[in-house]
């Protein structure tokens, strides 16, 4: 599991680049701003790599991002869904 918490470009570029298929990479934090990314098409999506892709639905809303990730039909997770992705995998690494 990859937590994509940071807004920064390399924090993501990162975590594409170690990433392989079945993994999973929720964006929370800061991290929900690279939807904007995504929108943009500026950067890599998860689904070139074959990892799936979430984002916390709290820290979406938070930035008046939530309503736009659900219009695109992303993967949006509420807090139990992510205690439920820390538990599917063995490993977890955080992004900042």
């Amino acid at each position: 599991l990859h937590l994509v918490a940071g807004p920064a470009r390399e924090a993501l570029e990162d975590c594409v680049s170690r990433s392989v298929t079945g993994d999973a990479l929720l964006f929370l934090d800061a991290g929900v701003l690279h939807l904007l990314r995504f929108v943009n098409g500026t950067a890599a999506t998860a689904l070139a790599i074959g990892a799936e892709a979430h984002y916390l639905a709290a820290d979406l809303q938070a930035r008046g991002l939530l309503e736009l990730a659900r219009r695109l039909e992303l993967s949006v997770v509420d807090d139990t869904t992510f205690c439920e992705l820390l538990a599917a995998h063995d490993h977890c690494l955080t992004w900042t």
